[in-house]
Parts: C-alpha cells; structure tokens; sequence
C-alpha cells in the first residue's frame, strides 16, 4: 500500500478522479464509488472513506483501488494493488504495484489541483 497526505481536508473523490483522468492516458478508466473489494481498505479510526477504481482493459486484472480518508485536517489517498483472485498467486499484485499504482501515485502526487 502506498499513501499521499494532503495538507488539507477539504480534497474531494470528484477532485482526485479528474486528476487522475487529466494526468494518466485515456486507455486508463477511472470509475468512482467503485473499489477492488478483495481487500477492504483499512479505516483510519472508522472514518467512512471513498473509493475509486483505476484499471486498463475489463478492470480485472490491472487495476488499483485509490481510498480517500479525511481526519485531523488532513486528506489521506491510499493506493492499493489489485489482481484477478487465484491468478498467479501475488504476481498480479507486485505487477500492479510496479506499473498502475506508480504511475497513479505520480499522476496524484504531481496535480496541482491537490496541492
């Protein structure tokens, strides 16, 4: 799992999913309210987050679930790998890491929007 902290709590889920939508190319989909499922995210204190799905192709296979929690003034993003369930064990998921989670956390980290 990778996090970005935001100095601010005011991020919204439409903000980060435009920023990702303007930063990562269009074979890229970007679906909010949807997540990977497979791993619940973990709550920061049960603080209700949101979720939204970044994956290629079907959304099966590469994909990563971006999480939004809001506390102590602050915005947490956390990036999580996704993968097809029994396929390749772990291998799907250290893929996702190294390729669609890198490049949505650098699309997240660089958008001036979330600064």
């Amino acid at each position: 799992m990778s996090t970005i902290t935001i100095p601010r709590a005011d991020v919204t889920t439409a903000q980060v999913s435009e920023a990702l939508r303007q930063g990562l190319s269009p074979r890229y989909h970007v679906l909010p309210g949807l997540g990977v499922a497979e791993d619940p995210p973990l709550a920061r204190d049960r603080i209700p987050v949101d979720t939204i799905l970044v994956g290629t192709g079907s959304n099966r296979v590469f994909r990563v679930e971006v999480t939004i929690s809001r506390h102590s003034g602050q915005t947490f993003i956390d990036l999580h790998p996704g993968g097809l369930p029994g396929a390749w064990p772990g291998g799907l998921k250290l893929i996702n890491r190294l390729w669609i989670t890198r490049k949505a956390r650098y699309v997240l980290q660089a958008a001036p929007s979330l600064r």
